[in-house]
């Protein structure tokens, strides 16, 4: 029973001048389970450490219909102190580029692999086999974490690290990406829909963000359930 990843678009995309004098682009982000299990992920047992801020390797449990399941490598937890819980690493990829700017300005290294902490928070509108009525994974500690069939992630644009810095960039035209599992060590149904983008006209000068084109359009209906921060 293999989950299936689908990230939104960037929302709630804004401009906000830090004190120090940069220019950063908020945004929101959240993808989604559509696929026939949950995606859960477990702190190794073989790791277990006493010391609560050392990495831990972590296995993807996958099940079967029965109850029987597998577990397989896929990386680690960290703590992240500036959200004061435990990250998955390199769990998504946000990759902005120019489309139409007046400086053409080469983005070709600024993707940023961003961690999360991976738990139930955004019912989805899906009518989907397994979904789960409820949320099972709300917690952000390095033993267990997960996200339910027809439940989503959100990460919000007032959180820590939830920006990019676009101080040396010029009005125009730019799209950003996100990629879910971008290195595929979770094992999924499908890959093709691992992709989400936006391209957006920034006025750097009035500090303001005006979105052009969403992909994909079609998208369901979320609702944010579990909006505190764990």
């Amino acid at each position: 029973l293999l989950l299936y990843l689908v990230p939104l678009p960037a929302r709630d995309i804004a401009i906000k001048k830090t004190e120090d004098g940069r220019t950063l682009l908020l945004f929101s982000t959240t993808y989604f389970n559509k696929g026939l299990g949950a995606l859960e992920l477990r702190g190794d047992l073989s790791t277990t450490t006493l010391d609560l801020q050392t990495p831990r390797e972590v296995v993807q449990r996958i099940y079967r219909t029965g109850g029987e399941y597998r577990d397989m490598g896929v990386g680690n937890f960290s703590w992240h102190a500036e959200h004061s819980h435990y990250h998955f690493n390199a769990f998504i990829e946000y990759d902005l580029e120019a489309v139409d700017a007046p400086q053409h300005e080469d983005l070709s290294g600024s993707r940023i692999k961003g961690t999360f902490c991976v738990r139930d928070v955004s019912k989805v509108d899906l009518e989907l086999h397994n979904r789960a009525a409820e949320a099972a994974y709300l917690k952000c500690d390095n033993n267990l974490q997960g996200v339910s069939v027809g439940w989503g992630d959100t990460y919000y644009y007032n959180y820590p690290n939830q920006n990019i810095d676009i101080s040396n960039l010029s009005s125009g035209t730019y799209r950003m990406k996100f990629i879910v599992n971008p290195e595929l060590h979770l094992q999924e149904l499908d890959y093709n829909n691992n992709t989400s983008g936006v391209l957006f006209l920034v006025d750097m000068k009035k500090g303001t963000v005006e979105v052009l084109e969403e992909t994909p359009k079609d998208l369901p209906r979320v609702e944010h359930v579990h909006l505190e921060i764990p």
